[in-house]
């Protein structure tokens, strides 16, 4: 089941469909809804709101109408009132707000009569200072309250011309200027309560409060604050039966087009949902591939999608505009762009980068590296301040580096003091000292290799002596001499033994380079040295070595490869048979520690061993140096390459005559 779905996230088919499917069911929402946006008046209220009285379309519109009644009741009146500058401002404070040029103009006025007469500022009054100020400025005045009063009059005749292109609108408006003074204004001959109440939809205020139509929506006003004010409107069959006709007829469109919408919708989410999971392809690593535009910073790419879904709502509303022919084309390559680049988000989220590719990120991560990178330097700076000491060490570090340059790695510098120059030149001295290692062990290395050269020289060469000598006498006698088939004994003795120098080279060569196959399981030490010692007990028997074990009762199960294990066995047992002294003690010993397993096999020599532990390691190496006896001297090579291929670790000790191999295991977890 899950190959299963593994397989279809990766099916590329499925990926290119969905993508397109997305692409499409976007375009076709946006489409929608620039179509509705054309073709119908009303709002997407209209979908779930039958009732255009309960509407807030209506009340908008109605609150749009009100105002401007309201505002001639309570600013402009009339045009009477506005040319005897009743809308200028009565504040002292904002005497001259209606206009900015009038305000500087009396605010440096009144900053150079406090400055000219050295009056502390604002022990004035404000009044006395206005009067100043309009008798210098008489003509100033005169034209801004003019152009004042024009814009007033203009915004009065404006909202009378709104309030008469409403048909079906009814309005009365008064307020009591005065005890004998009142303000009134109408469009019908009756301003009476009662019949502004028998209209379909009415707001009415008074002394009594604010009534209204009772399907209608609460209606915001700001008459409350002026009891003395009375407004009452009204609306007709005249301005409603159109609109509830357009409403019904948008309310029908616009289910229809949320229908479809919705199945778009829907197909748009599935299809994104399974690019989600879909998107990204891992490589060795496990990090998912990134392609040049998802490199971009993540909030770059926000800011995109940001800009691309604005972009298509200005499109979606312009489309009448634009053309269908136009609108679509764009549709589709702007969603194919948002998709993208919402993908591109997925991947980063995915990668774990989503927090860390930013740009917020980056730039103070920068920052605290630079200011990190400047204050760690303070302190050097500060402590490389030159004193006479600290000169003479500098030119004794100088002096040191010229010797050791030319080759002299035994040169020591010696400083007088112990700060930073100090250790400056223990580090130098240190350096030539690893110089003069590497220098030392490169030698060692090249040494090494001409005794590999020539041990292999040897060993390959004594056999094929033997085989080149034996097929010369098998020539001059015939096969048929009376020695003929103990010459023929002789050379399969050395083919065989040719065959297995060559085979362990090979293998030796395989076992350091890393080739070899190795398959990591689950081994148990106890029962894989119990069964090989089983199918070496005839070995065992006819060496004569005395065999002592000491093994855990415990199963202690390791991380390694049965066969490759085995094998570094084998050789250390084959070892132990052709060295080990005749008659002698042989002990093998399995130990647990926490986290590892150790197989250690321990032996006495026939032979002295006067060689290093290290040379013993090294390939064609051998613990007898006339290279009498039959080995390779590969084993404890090949067994130290396969143990490190195992993540282990090998290595041997030698003291005196007694030989130690140590095997070491990580455990099985």
């Amino acid at each position: 089941m899950v190959t299963k779905l593994k397989n279809i996230k990766a099916n590329k088919h499925l990926k290119y469909i969905a993508f397109l499917l997305a692409i499409i069911s976007l375009t076709s929402l946006l489409t929608i809804f620039a179509y509705l946006n054309e073709n119908t008046a009303s709002s997407f209220e209209a979908a779930f709101q039958k009732d255009y009285l309960k509407s807030n379309d209506l009340k908008y519109e109605l609150n749009h109408i009100t105002n401007n009644v309201e505002r001639i009741l309570t600013r402009y009146r009339s045009e009477e009132y506005i040319k005897g500058g009743g809308t200028l401002p009565k504040d002292l404070d904002r005497y001259y707000s209606y206009s900015w040029k009038l305000e500087n103009l009396y605010r440096d006025f009144k900053r150079n009569y406090y400055k000219n007469s050295s009056k502390p500022y604002n022990t004035v009054p404000e009044k006395k200072l206005i009067d100043l100020f309009e008798k210098e400025y008489t003509e100033e005045l005169a034209l801004y309250k003019e152009e004042y009063i024009q814009k007033e009059l203009n915004t009065y005749d404006q909202l009378q011309r709104e309030l008469k292109s409403v048909k079906g609108l009814s309005y009365y408006i008064s307020t009591q200027l005065s005890d004998a003074e009142e303000f009134s204004y109408t469009n019908v001959s009756n301003g009476n309560k009662a019949f502004f109440k028998s209209y379909p939809v009415y707001l009415l205020f008074d002394k009594d409060g604010t009534v209204a139509s009772p399907k209608l929506k609460p209606i915001h006003h700001n008459l409350k604050s002026y009891p003395q004010d009375i407004m009452y409107v009204g609306l007709n069959d005249t301005f409603l039966k159109p609109r509830v006709q357009n409403w019904n007829h948008d309310c029908k469109l616009i289910v229809k087009g949320f229908s479809f919408g919705s199945i778009f919708m829907v197909l748009f989410f599935l299809s994104l949902i399974y690019l989600f999971l879909a998107v990204g392809k891992r490589d060795e690593d496990g990090k998912i591939h990134l392609r040049a535009l998802d490199k971009l910073y993540i909030d770059i790419h926000i800011l995109i999608v940001i800009m691309v879904v604005s972009l298509l709502i200005m499109i979606a509303f312009e489309s009448i505009d634009l053309g269908y022919y136009i609108f679509i084309p764009t549709s589709i390559l702007i969603s194919a762009l948002s998709i993208y680049l919402l993908l591109s988000i997925a991947k980063h989220i995915k990668n774990k980068t989503i927090f860390t590719h930013n740009l917020y990120y980056k730039i103070p991560q920068k920052i605290y590296s630079y200011i990190k990178k400047l204050f760690s330097c303070a302190p050097i700076v500060l402590r490389m301040i030159p004193t006479p000491n600290k000169a003479t060490d500098l030119k004794s570090i100088i002096k040191g580096i010229e010797h050791i340059k030319k080759g002299e790695l035994d040169y020591h510098i010696t400083t007088l003091t112990t700060g930073i120059y100090g250790s400056l030149g223990d580090d130098i001295n240190d350096i030539a000292k690893g110089l003069k290692s590497a220098v030392d062990n490169e030698l060692k290395s090249e040494r090494l290799k001409t005794e590999l050269l020539s041990n292999v020289s040897h060993d390959i060469r004594t056999p094929l002596t033997s085989i080149i000598t034996y097929v010369d006498l098998l020539k001059k006698e015939g096969l048929d001499s009376k020695k003929g088939p103990q010459y023929l004994e002789v050379l399969d003795q050395k083919s065989l033994r040719l065959k297995t120098l060559t085979d362990d080279l090979f293998e030796a060569s395989k076992a350091s380079s890393g080739d070899m196959p190795v398959h990591l399981e689950k081994v148990e030490i106890n029962s894989l040295l119990t069964q090989g010692l089983v199918e070496l007990d005839e070995k065992i028997v006819s060496s004569g070595l005395d065999f002592k074990f000491q093994l855990p009762k415990e199963k202690i199960f390791v991380r390694a490869d049965g066969k490759l294990l085995w094998r570094v066995l084998e050789n250390l047992l084959f070892n132990i048979f052709k060295y080990a002294l005749s008659n002698s003690r042989v002990y093998i010993d399995i130990v647990d520690s926490k986290n590892h397993a150790s197989i250690i096999l321990k032996n006495i020599s026939a032979q002295e061993l006067n060689i290093h532990e290290t040379e013993l390691m090294e390939r064609f190496t051998r613990g007898d140096e006339s290279r009498s006896s039959e080995g390779s001297g590969l084993g404890l090579s090949i067994a130290k390459s396969l143990v490190i291929l195992q993540k282990g670790d090998f290595h041997i000790e030698i003291d005196g005559d007694l030989f130690k191999a140590t095997i070491t295991l990580p455990k099985y977890e």
